[in-house]
């Protein structure tokens, strides 16, 4: 494989180290742009916001301004009505004084039950009791019992202040509409010759028009209809109910937008009237979503910061196209890119100027050391480089040097290497020797331990090695409580197999035997032969499960015969088995319970398995 020169890769390495913190420089500078332009697009909406909040509360105000000078006059002129009329029936006689229920009043008293203030206003009288004497049929049919008599209470109050000579003006409840309540001003004097109360009553819409903050309103909305945030931002006003009070140009006043929903299906209005509802009293929103105007052929993104004039219940966006946003990053973005091509493409041609200088006199020392180490040792440095005051100069009389004390080195290493190869032979003969001395202990260290646990005539492990394999089991069974079934097994009257047939054909017996517990059990259970014609096992089982592969076992020797020359010969053998319990403590204390159910086989006529 090619490997890139020394220049080049001093190339790299430069142009990656301009590149690098150039390109981080870049993405550094536009997210912190991005971050700079995000908050002042918020900062430029929320000062929108609450300009176009701050003009809305200013026409609240001038509003609140002429009612409150129309109020003044009108409170004004029913106080002078109220002492008008009460020193016209202070010269009347006590013997005109009307009553409650009097249908023939004099002409005075009916020219001023007709008089009118405006569209409701009128005068009435109230005897000591509270009854109207004047107006008595307009009072009560003009409102409801508790409406009334709200209005009674308020004069009862008041009447410490009428009594004294005083005129007090009242505000109270008088009637409702669809619009909620009816409110009406009345001023209370006290006539002392007829012991009646006078008033002078009217309601506060013959004075409050709605017709001028109507006026008021339609001058904003115009004036908010006409004007721009950006290239295409607007100013959008909805009410409560979710209609444009102002619409982009006035093109969709009135228009209902409750339908319009986004892409998961929720109301954008209502959205955009949650947010306004929860913006910090005096404050405004940042909300981020799509909407499609008049003339769009899909809905763009769009951010607005959005306030609530509970006064005329408008909920007021200033709003702007994030088009026309990402357009100006995308510009800033292709601005940083073209800076940083420019500043790695002057790094990269500055890079390669210094990495061809610094390689040039390497290489030359190249080729010079690959001529030495083909065995050219004449060769000599450029005089040119010696003459440089930097590491090349000392590179260049290092490398001379070198060459010197190699040529001194190769014959010394022509002796050197002679007398090394005679002394690695014979250290490659003792090693030899020592490796084959090795294998040989090995394997008889293996033959042994093989046969400490292994019974030689029939290959099973021996008593040590039951006793070894067992205790791993035995350790196993007390982590894991898995079930665990200990069988001793004995050979039914061995000795007289022996005596009868020969210890040879006893052997036989053994090592059949020895067959068949090895084919018969498990890749898990543990056989061993543990005495002269003993065997044990350890089966992983619960004792109802290994008694049935035990009781297998068992017919199958049954009827498994020795074959000799002479001689079929048959044998049994009897078993004593026990499931492993919290009683027996330990591995040898199983082996006595399963021992102790061996002898009681044997005892019971052996040729069977007691559990």
């Amino acid at each position: 494989m090619n490997h890139l020169s020394l220049k080049w890769e001093l190339l790299f390495i430069c142009i990656l180290l301009v590149t690098l913190p150039t390109v981080l420089m870049g993405m550094v500078g536009y997210y912190a742009y991005q971050s700079f332009a995000k908050q002042t697009l918020e900062s430029q909406l929320h000062k929108h916001s609450q300009e176009v909040r701050s003009q809305a509360y200013d026409f609240i105000a001038q509003n609140e301004r002429v009612l409150r000078r129309e109020e003044a006059l009108v409170l004004k002129r029913i106080k002078s009505v109220a002492q008008l009329s009460k020193s016209i029936f202070q010269t009347y006689p006590a013997q005109m004084k009307p009553t409650y229920g009097d249908t023939t009043l004099h002409s005075a008293l009916q020219t001023l039950s007709q008089f009118r203030l405006n569209r409701s206003g009128h005068i009435f009288l109230l005897d000591e009791n509270f009854n109207p004497v004047i107006n008595n049929q307009l009072l009560p049919s003009l409102t409801n019992p508790t409406l009334y008599a709200n209005l009674i209470s308020h004069i009862k109050k008041e009447m410490p202040y009428i009594l004294s000579g005083q005129t007090t003006i009242i505000k109270h409840p008088w009637s409702t509409n669809p619009n909620g309540i009816i409110y009406r001003q009345t001023a209370l004097t006290y006539l002392d010759n007829w012991q009646m109360v006078l008033g002078v009553t009217i309601n506060e819409t013959d004075y409050k028009s709605h017709d001028f903050e109507v006026g008021l309103q339609n001058e904003l909305r115009d004036r908010l209809a006409s004007e721009r945030i950006g290239k295409s931002g607007y100013i959008w006003v909805f009410n409560g109910q979710g209609e444009y009070i102002v619409s982009k140009d006035n093109l969709r006043n009135g228009e209902n937008m409750l339908n319009i929903v986004d892409q998961h299906g929720h109301s954008i209005v209502e959205h955009l009237i949650s947010s306004a509802k929860s913006a910090p009293p005096g404050g405004s929103e940042i909300i981020f979503y799509e909407w499609q105007d008049l003339g769009e052929s899909s809905a763009s993104p769009r951010a607005a910061a959005v306030t609530y004039v509970a006064e005329w219940d408008w909920f007021i966006g200033t709003n702007i196209n994030l088009i026309e946003f990402y357009s100006g990053l995308r510009e800033v973005r292709n601005k940083i890119l073209h800076l940083c091509v420019v500043f790695i493409l002057i790094g990269s041609l500055i890079a390669y100027y210094f990495a061809k200088r610094i390689t040039t006199p390497i290489k030359h020392l190249e080729h010079l050391a690959v001529k030495a180490a083909q065995g050219d040792f004449n060769v000599q440095a450029d005089p040119k480089l010696a003459s440089r005051h930097t590491e090349i100069n000392s590179l260049s009389n290092v490398f001379s040097e070198m060459i010197c004390n190699i040529r001194q080195l190769m014959a010394q290493k022509e002796k050197s290497t002679q007398l090394l190869a005679a002394r690695n032979t014979a250290l490659q003969a003792s090693e030899d020797k020592l490796t084959k001395a090795l294998l040989e202990l090995e394997y008889e260290k293996q033959k042994f331990h093989t046969q400490a646990i292994t019974d030689s005539l029939t290959n099973l492990l021996n008593r040590r090695g039951f006793s070894k394999e067992g205790k791993k089991v035995w350790k196993r069974h007390q982590r894991t409580n898995e079930p665990l079934t200990i069988a001793m097994i004995d050979i039914d009257y061995f000795k007289r197999i022996n005596d009868r047939y020969s210890h040879s054909i006893g052997d036989d017996v053994l090592i059949q035997l020895a067959k068949l517990l090895t084919n018969h059990m498990r890749e898990n259970d543990i056989v061993a032969r543990i005495g002269g014609e003993e065997f044990s096992m350890i089966i992983s089982q619960p004792l109802c499960e290994a008694k049935k592969g035990l009781e297998r076992l068992r017919r199958l020797v049954e009827n498994t015969p020795i074959i000799s020359d002479k001689h079929e010969i048959f044998f049994t053998i009897s078993i004593g088995a026990i499931e492993v319990n919290p009683q027996l403590p330990s591995l040898e204390s199983a082996l006595d319970a399963a021992d102790t159910c061996l002898y009681a086989a044997k005892r019971s006529g052996r040729n069977k398995i007691i559990t």
